[in-house]
């Protein structure tokens, strides 16, 4: 004879584990313990035996029994009072689920921390990549980039080789007795670009036509120095593979591998440092002077120069591109010496 219900017996169905066909039941909970009746049989577990797989979305809840079968509720009528029962205690994932605010707050919590590792975080790591990368590696993966920029945006120079033969000399002076800039060498190129100096991931340094025809001859060994801050402190690499590492993320999430290809030398040519490398490379630049006993003045006088370039719209991806202005940097200089 089958008993009325619980007062505050919950439906379910029961499966025994052995049979695929389960059973209703009304579920309640007496002193503890879960009881529910099949075929006129009692059943009673403890309710710190009962185990509960993690479910999602709106699928039923389902309690593991000790004898092996199963119950399953409505979530949407029985959740609240499983949980009054401590038989239910919604994990952190399931309470994300069914509340919209959850969401929200996790959705400016990620953008958060997006912007903390792209601002933060991967700069450390490209920092640590680049330095831990031997020179003749970095030789090796940026061997043809030269040679792509050629194509793209370069063509032969018009210098003379005395004049060459000068600023070789020049950039000899400037790297004497410091073996890790040994691997360092000069390329002179003309560009519609204009007036600009590179400082390549592989320690070729760029000098434009336009920019050692527009400065007067004392001033280049400054631009040499400045670009041998950036090559000494691997700033193009570094940034480089900040945004390769940002790329394959966004590649990742987004399902499109297509964000990673472009050619290396127009990446290059994109690339705008940011102050802190501007200001790290001019620091370089000092600090060399200083020690070499060279004029300072003549530093001061490169950044003049360069500053009546500043805003003339002469060219796109100039020299001057991201630096920081003419009297901050003459600042700095006059700071440091």
């Amino acid at each position: 004879m089958r008993s009325n219900p619980h007062p505050t017996a919950l439906p379910a169905i029961y499966f025994n584990g052995e049979v695929l066909k389960g059973t209703p039941v009304n579920v309640y909970n007496d002193a503890g313990q879960l009881v529910f009746l099949v075929n006129d049989t009692k059943h009673a577990f403890a309710l710190r035996n009962i185990k509960r797989p993690e479910s999602f979305g709106n699928a039923p809840i389902v309690l593991d029994l000790p004898n092996g079968g199963t119950l399953e509720f409505d979530r949407e009528s029985c959740s609240s009072t499983l949980q009054s029962w401590k038989v239910l205690s919604l994990s952190w994932f399931e309470k994300v689920q069914y509340h919209p605010t959850q969401w929200l707050l996790i959705g400016i919590a990620s953008i958060a921390f997006a912007i903390g590792l792209y601002g933060q975080g991967l700069p450390l790591i490209s920092k640590w990549i680049a330095f831990a990368t031997p020179p003749a590696k970095l030789s090796e993966l940026m061997g043809n980039v030269l040679i792509e920029l050629d194509d793209v945006i370069f063509q032969p120079s018009n210098l003379d080789d005395q004049a060459k033969s000068t600023y070789q000399q020049q950039l000899n002076s400037l790297i004497a007795g410091r073996a890790e800039l040994s691997h360092v060498r000069l390329a002179f190129r003309s560009s519609k670009i204009g007036p600009n100096a590179f400082a390549l991931p592989d320690g070729t340094i760029i000098l434009t036509d336009e920019l050692l025809n527009f400065l007067p001859a004392k001033t280049i060994p400054g631009v040499l120095a400045h670009e041998l801050g950036h090559i000494q402190l691997r700033h193009m690499f570094r940034r480089l593979l900040q945004n390769a590492l940002a790329g394959t993320a966004i590649a990742i999430f987004s399902g499109d591998v297509s964000v990673l290809i472009s050619t290396l030398g127009t990446q290059l040519i994109a690339q705008h440092y940011s102050r802190e490398f501007e200001r790290e490379a001019d620091l370089f630049a000092i600090e060399l002077f200083v020690k070499q006993g060279r004029d300072l003045a003549a530093l001061e006088l490169l950044h003049e120069k360069l500053g009546s370039l500043d805003g003339s719209g002469s060219t796109d991806s100039s020299y001057l591109d991201s630096h920081p202005g003419a009297e901050e940097r003459i600042q700095l200089i006059r700071e440091n010496q």
